[in-house]
């Protein structure tokens, strides 16, 4: 499991307006530049959150990262205590 690259993805689309734009542009091409496992590379894709909660994510990464997709507050919190 690789969390810290994980985080380390999140935190740039979070940050980086241009990492944002490639992501939003082709989320599967973004990440093809991360060693990510099958499994956290599809619930990246899928836009999983309660898996990528499980594999890692930090809260504080990864809320900022789904008001980027414009989820509510109570969808997320729902998501990640799954």
């Amino acid at each position: 499991m690789s969390a810290y690259t994980l985080n380390k993805m999140l935190r740039e689309i979070n940050r980086d307006p241009g990492a944002r734009q490639r992501y939003f542009a082709d989320a599967e091409a973004f990440a093809a530049g991360f060693e990510l496992t099958d499994a956290e590379r599809s619930a990246f894709l899928a836009r999983d959150i309660g898996a990528l909660y499980r594999f890692g994510a930090h809260g504080l990464i990864l809320r900022p990262f789904t008001l980027l997709q414009q989820m509510p507050e109570p969808e997320y919190l729902r998501l990640i205590r799954e």
